[in-house]
């Protein structure tokens, strides 16, 4: 059996606790009015009994039964009376009218007494106090007058009083439980909201997010779940992301491992061939001008080099850090690629300081590292262009700006262009830029790359000022 919701427990609450309330109200109002009509109801007919007792004193007295008949009988004229019996002292009924009435009957006395005057000196008393002697007036019983009356006409307006209490109660229960209903599914429905956000989230809607409601307590909620899940959703992206690295480094160890097995076993039979065509080329005046042999020496070198660059890519060594002048460094590096660019249309324009700009450093990986930044500048401008090289720097920070005239770098390639063996030219070995970011990298620096508006890439390298260590200035 399916158990109640909240919603459903509360209206079930709120409306027994508002029909509760209300008609505990009521029964209190019925019975607090019922009293006190009761006793105004009791003083009403007890003053009409004193009433007749004080108009009967005389015809008492003298037995004057036609007057007390007409006294009993406008009496009657009240309603609720039912009978009027009018008693002489000796209990003899002197007069006694009555009429048809409905309900229960009670009854109510009242002596009838009989005030001498007080000229009369043989009925004077007196009695002493603390202010003289006070006279008092004496007072003979000469009879009694009984009421009988009915509630029924008062127990008739309480039925109707009580009657449209409940009414106005259930309407005004009704009306209740309609707001109560109203509130509740407002309060309910935010709460729903951030069950249904749950249920969708863990179904896999990760970028969903609880709508936040109105009320203070639930806006917290969702404000609070939304946190926890944005927060979920970074160490997910960061998991994610962290396992890719391990995954991709894992990969490029396996493969690392075996390419430098392969590469250990090609560097030796390559330097055998590389020898031995030296050799023929001597012992059989080989003329250096045959194109076919200049292919033979071409490809044997880039082959020799590739093979270099992949051992110093996949066994890099410690740097040997030592306090370097990064401005001069940067400045050399430009001088020999000017020099190799002289019959070149490319050319190469730096803006670098003159001023020093230490920094510990492993000077060798660096000219290399940066180096093949600037000459993958200078191969992107295939039909010319201007390479541009600007340096920034401040108290802590080293920058170096390099950027091309050539096509840019397409977008899905700006992530991978540091990957070893990626590249796009067919001459390429893919290891010079991921070399770099070695290198850059065990200097606590960074590397990036961005495809400037009017054309070409933008490499930047930026290094932190690392203190001197038992250095020697270069």
């Amino acid at each position: 059996m399916r158990k109640a919701g909240i919603h459903a427990r509360l209206l079930v609450a709120g409306f027994f606790l508002i029909c509760a309330a209300t008609f505990s109200l009521d029964y209190m109002a019925v019975q607090i009015t019922r009293q006190f009509m009761d006793k105004r109801f009791k003083d009403r007919i007890t003053f009409l009994a004193k009433y007749l007792a004080m108009n009967s004193e005389v015809g008492v007295l003298i037995g004057d039964k036609a007057g007390l008949r007409i006294l009993a009988l406008n009496l009657l004229g009240e309603e609720d009376v039912a009978r009027v019996t009018v008693i002489n002292e000796d209990g003899k009924i002197l007069v006694e009218q009555s009429r048809p009435v409905s309900g229960k009957q009670f009854s109510v006395e009242t002596p009838v007494v009989f005030k001498k005057n007080i000229n009369e000196n043989l009925l004077f008393r007196s009695r002493q106090t603390l202010f003289g002697e006070q006279k008092t007036t004496g007072m003979e019983y000469i009879g009694k007058v009984r009421i009988h009356y009915t509630t029924y006409g008062i127990d008739q307006l309480m039925v109707e009083i009580t009657r449209q209490f409940f009414i106005v109660s259930g309407v005004l229960v009704v009306l209740a439980a309609i707001i109560f209903f109203f509130i509740s599914r407002s309060i309910v429905k935010e709460v729903t909201w951030l069950a249904e956000t749950a249920a969708r989230v863990g179904q896999g809607a990760k970028d969903l997010r609880a709508p936040v409601g109105n009320l203070p307590e639930t806006r917290n909620l969702a404000v609070a779940f939304n946190r926890m899940l944005d927060s979920l959703e970074k160490s997910r992206k960061d998991y994610e992301r962290v396992n890719q690295a391990l995954l991709k480094q894992s990969a490029l160890a396996e493969r690392g491992k075996f390419s430098l097995m392969v590469a250990h076993e090609v560097k030796n039979p390559l330097s055998i061939i590389k020898g031995s065509f030296q050799m023929l080329k001597k012992d059989f005046s080989l003329p250096h001008d045959n194109l076919m042999i200049q292919y033979i020496d071409d490809e044997v070198e880039r082959l020799n080099r590739l093979i270099e660059d992949f051992l110093l890519f996949a066994r890099p060594c410690e740097p040997m850090l030592r306090q370097v002048d990064l401005n001069l460094m940067m400045k050399d590096i430009v001088a020999r690629f000017e020099v190799q660019l002289i019959s070149s249309p490319v050319e190469i324009k730096s803006c670098i300081k003159d001023e020093p700009w230490y920094s510990m450093a492993d000077m060798d990986l660096l000219i290399r590292g940066v180096s093949n930044i600037v000459k993958n500048a200078c191969e992107a401008n295939q039909r010319g262009g201007v390479v541009g090289v600007h340096v920034v720097c401040d108290a802590d920070q080293w920058a170096v700006e390099i950027c091309d005239q050539g096509d840019g770098v397409e977008s899905e390639n700006l992530e991978r262009i540091f990957d070893p063996f990626f590249t796009t030219r067919a001459s390429g070995t893919g290891l010079g830029l991921a070399f770099a970011r070695q290198v850059i990298g065990d200097h606590a620096g960074t590397i990036g790359v961005k495809n400037a508006k009017e054309g070409g890439a933008v490499f930047t390298i930026t290094l932190p000022r690392m203190e001197e260590n038992e250095a020697v200035k270069v």
